[in-house]
């Protein structure tokens, strides 16, 4: 019974190190100190080996927030005399480890572009065989003459100068914004470094829920005027990737994929995926080339400029017409955070005019930034504004998509293809759990009740699927609420409610169900 506690602790202890390297916020912090110490007791036999009468030194690079730093850095440990150490990086995110130290005094100094040479003396007494020193990397601030940061997106009513419109902006190729002079751009590993953070993002979230709120202007020769039409959606996103590493995208807004809910019959669906971009199982379709580094938003960023390149696939962005699919072809940038390596804003536009579509502009505007989930504790990078402007028909068309009110669900991924809509149920118990799922239909509805009776294997997670003549025998879109009576404790069932319509799930534990009917 101790052992499964305890392998049952070691996995999750191992799972919220995953997800806190990649999650930022004050919990983080918890998280991160948890994972330093309780790595310096189990790493003890492996990357901690010191030879007798020497110690080993673990260096961990934070973020003012607590986060790991995960930037491009330079950490240096120095004797009083003799040569300075080498330090090898461990798994973990902004950690090195100094091995086989001799006792004495040393200067430990840490930099990284866009931040302040942090320096801490290091005492290595003898005895002690394992040390931990933290660093908190704090952003340098550059002179405004040094760096001008690009204008965010904001919508043309909140703008004080005009000429800041996205319509009316230079080109991507036309102006490229100022960077800090002298300052060497490690390309490959601020890629890398941010297609990692993409992936863990796409593994890690598999639907959100946001409330949408799209402006939309349309004008011809005329110029732009009169206010913008507003819309205000329920917005669903679920991602899926394929055994074979393939991730898709399916929205709904308002529980439909109807694109005639946007105004000029005209949808913008993909927004979320443009940062795929950098994913490693796409970046090789775009040629790269790093600018130096900037700021966005008063943090400094690594500055990129993509191009689609001619000879790869194109599948990052298209559009459908008459069931049609035409591939377009992009070019824009992107600034990287230099600390976070997240992708804090991107810009897009076409290589070239459409002929065929009589396109002749798209530009693209997607500010990101870190998402508090109602539902959950953690904050993730999602996109919370959106800008985009059309040229086409010769008519032109802006659209500004706002998002607010995250909520984040998540499925077990042996379970992600078959619950599509589903209840899904995760024992975190030793021992089986029983229970009763009744599910009620929404008021005004002609659907009966369901109720089912299933057991659920210790660690293990089940999943029922929603629709007629499915599990719970209920049309999708007449699912009211929903009640999970279990014989367990307390805590021990995680329940989602994986559907595209808004629903309640209510968990009741310590039941007795032999009294009660499925």
């Amino acid at each position: 019974m101790v052992m499964a506690q305890m392998l049952g602790f070691e996995r999750r202890r191992e799972k919220a190190i995953r997800r806190a390297r990649a999650v930022l916020g004050v919990m983080p912090l918890l998280l991160a100190v948890l994972a330093g110490a309780v790595s310096a007791s189990q790493n003890s036999k492996d990357d901690w080996q010191a030879e007798a009468g020497s110690a080993a030194l673990k260096v961990c690079l934070r973020m003012e927030d607590g986060s790991a730093f995960v930037g491009v850095s330079n950490v240096r440990m120095i004797p009083r005399e003799g040569r300075e150490l080498t330090g090898a990086p461990s798994e973990a995110d902004g950690e090195l480890i100094f091995a086989s130290v001799l006792p004495g005094t040393y200067t430990v100094e840490a930099s990284a572009p866009g931040f302040l040479v942090v320096r801490r003396k290091a005492q290595i007494e003898s005895g002690n065989r394992h040390q931990t020193l933290f660093l908190i990397m704090k952003p340098s601030s550059q002179p405004a003459s040094s760096l001008e940061a690009p204008v965010p997106a904001a919508a043309p009513a909140t703008r004080s100068n005009p000429n800041q419109a996205l319509w009316i902006r230079p080109g991507i190729d036309e102006a490229v914004p100022n960077v800090e002079a002298g300052v060497e751009c490690p390309l490959s590993r601020v890629v890398s470094g941010a297609g990692r953070q993409i992936k863990e993002l796409v593994e890690n979230l598999q639907k959100f829920d946001a409330t949408e709120r799209l402006e939309h202007l349309a004008w011809d020769k005329r110029g732009p005027g009169g206010r913008p039409e507003v819309r205000t959606f329920d917005y669903v996103v679920i991602i899926k990737v394929s055994a074979r590493g393939v991730f898709q995208l399916e929205e709904y807004r308002n529980g439909s994929v109807d694109p005639t809910r946007f105004p000029d019959q005209i949808a913008t669906l993909g927004l979320p995926g443009m940062a795929f971009a950098f994913h490693p199982a796409l970046v090789s379709q775009f040629d790269l080339s790093c600018e130096g580094l900037g700021q966005w938003d008063g943090h400094a960023a690594w500055q990129v400029h993509f191009a689609q390149r001619p000879d790869r696939p194109n599948t990052l962005s298209g559009y459908v017409i008459n069931h049609q699919s035409h591939p377009i072809p992009l070019k824009g940038r992107v600034w990287i955070d230099a600390g976070t390596l997240q992708i804090r804003h991107l810009e897009t536009e076409l290589m070239s005019p459409i002929r065929e579509l009589d396109l002749t502009q798209e530009r693209i505007a997607i500010d990101y930034g870190l998402v508090q989930f109602r539902t959950h504790t953690e904050q993730l990078w999602l996109p919370i504004a959106a800008e985009i402007y059309w040229e086409v028909h010769g008519r032109h068309i802006y659209r500004r998509h706002s998002f607010s009110n995250f909520k984040v669900f998540e499925v077990e991924s042996v379970q992600q293809i078959q619950a599509r809509e589903s209840y899904c149920f995760t024992n975190r118990s030793d021992h089986e759990i029983a229970g009763i799922l009744a599910v009620s239909p929404a008021a005004g509805t002609s659907a009966p009740p369901a109720s089912i009776q299933f057991g659920i294997p210790p660690g293990a997670s089940v999943c029922k699927l929603v629709g007629s003549g499915k599990d719970v025998d209920i049309p999708i879109d007449e699912v009211g609420s929903a009640t999970f009576r279990h014989n367990g404790p307390a805590d021990s069932i995680k329940a989602d409610a994986n559907l595209v319509k808004e629903s309640t799930l209510d968990l009741v534990p310590e039941s007795d169900i032999a009294e009660l009917k499925p």
